[in-house]
């Protein structure tokens, strides 16, 4: 009786669906054979899976053609942290320090640790190659700390692309502050360089569930898996300085305003500020929240406290570039297929042999074209016999437990 239930999962394992093949298809008009690029599209992460495993270049044969997914990022870089010597404080009451990074290290980017749990502060960042000629490259930056519930730190610089050894930080306190300041660490984040950006104009609205001090802008991207790195609001406001948190949405086949019937579900994504401040003559701003991943549905909380509700005139929303690139041969015809549920990531040899930075010919891609295959005619029950089989044998173990219990009773 136990050969039987073996049997049909050995049966059933044999019968398992293979994967889906692509619904969907693009023509790539080649001008000439080479390297080719074609940029991806919002029809592609609405209908591509969110890894992007599924998308496949064709030639005219229906044979795989193969590819590079080129995302537009540099290498990873480590988190790196340089010496700190040569701390100071100057007759304004400002701290400063020199940051001995060894060697060159190519940097965007720094992040500081100060003291203090409630500031403002200015910061001056000067590169060197020599400790002797100093060369400006942040000529005021800001930072703050925000007290809670829940406390944050704003402690990051950008900083023009460079590879000095050297840095001088300089860091000035706030009107009002009259504690001493110290710069207690700095160093350079993990991460990447900043990848090639596009500028959409996404659906958005206030919400009218917003909680109390707080304006929600809930922004629709137009596409399931649509990449994003920023946010910038355009506020119309003199004055202002606001912490700003933004959050994802999870539940991507519903999207705001589509009627349903439940709340949608959002997910932290970050935190950060906006302003508009003088600084002696001159005005900073910045609109500009860095906030990155996949997803059709965004929300954007800024919190006023007590001060009134901003005047936000448009939403804008920086997304990255992301392209395919394969070797176009010529005379050859060639299409974009994706829109598989299930199809495996394929790997080949041309992305580890490829240059970081190739020359290519940029091309466009056609109208889609949602193919026809045999999933869309055969029922249910054949495109998954898996299913089937289990349902059986469930049936066939159910027997054989009440025949035991019959033999056993007699």
């Amino acid at each position: 009786m136990s050969s039987l239930p073996i049997g049909l999962l050995i049966l059933a394992a044999g019968t398992v669906a293979p994967p889906l093949p692509p619904e969907f298809e693009r023509p790539i008009e080649v001008a000439a054979p080479g390297l080719t690029a074609v940029f991806l599209d919002r029809h592609v992460y609405e209908a591509a899976r969110e890894d992007l495993g599924d998308l496949r270049i064709l030639d005219s044969g229906g044979d795989d053609v193969a590819y590079v997914l080129d995302r537009g990022r540099g290498e990873a870089r480590p988190e790196v942290r340089p010496r700190m010597r040569n701390r100071g404080h100057g007759r304004d009451r400002s701290a400063t320090v020199v940051l001995d990074f060894g060697a060159r290290v190519d940097k965007d980017h720094l992040v500081l640790g100060l003291n203090g749990g409630n500031f403002r502060r200015r910061v001056r960042v000067e590169g060197s190659d020599d400790g002797e000629s100093w060369t400006t490259l942040v000529e005021e930056a800001w930072v703050f700390a925000v007290p809670g519930p829940p406390p944050a730190r704003y402690e990051t610089v950008a900083l023009p692309r460079n590879d000095f050894p050297l840095l001088r930080l300089t860091v000035h306190p706030g009107q009002r502050e009259r504690m001493r300041l110290e710069i207690l660490e700095a160093w350079v984040p993990a991460g990447r360089p900043g990848r090639r950006e596009a500028t959409v104009v996404p659906g958005w609205s206030r919400a009218p569930e917003a909680r109390p001090g707080e304006t929600w802008l809930t922004l629709d991207l137009g596409a399931r898996h649509q990449p994003f790195e920023a946010v910038v609001l355009e506020v119309a406001d003199e004055r202002f300085f606001r912490e700003v948190r933004t959050e994802i949405r999870r539940d991507v086949g519903r999207v705001p305003g589509d009627g349903s019937g439940w709340p949608p579900l959002w997910d932290p994504l970050g935190r950060d500020v906006i302003f508009r401040l003088e600084a002696g003559a001159e005005e900073r701003v910045k609109t500009r929240i860095d906030a990155r991943g996949r997803s059709r549905g965004l929300r954007v909380r800024v919190l006023n406290g007590d001060d009134r509700p901003l005047d936000f005139e448009s939403v804008r929303v920086q997304v990255p570039l992301e392209r395919v690139i394969f070797a176009a041969e010529t005379g050859g015809e060639y299409r974009l297929a994706y829109g598989s549920p299930d199809l495996p990531a394929p790997e080949y040899d041309l992305a580890r042999t490829l240059d970081e930075t190739p020359e290519v010919a940029v091309v466009e891609l056609g109208p889609p074209v949602r193919r026809r295959f045999e999933a869309d005619v055969l029922p249910w029950s054949e495109r998954h016999p898996f299913f089937l089989w289990i349902g059986l044998l469930a049936v066939v173990v159910a027997l054989a437990v009440v025949t035991w219990r019959a033999l056993r009773s007699v």
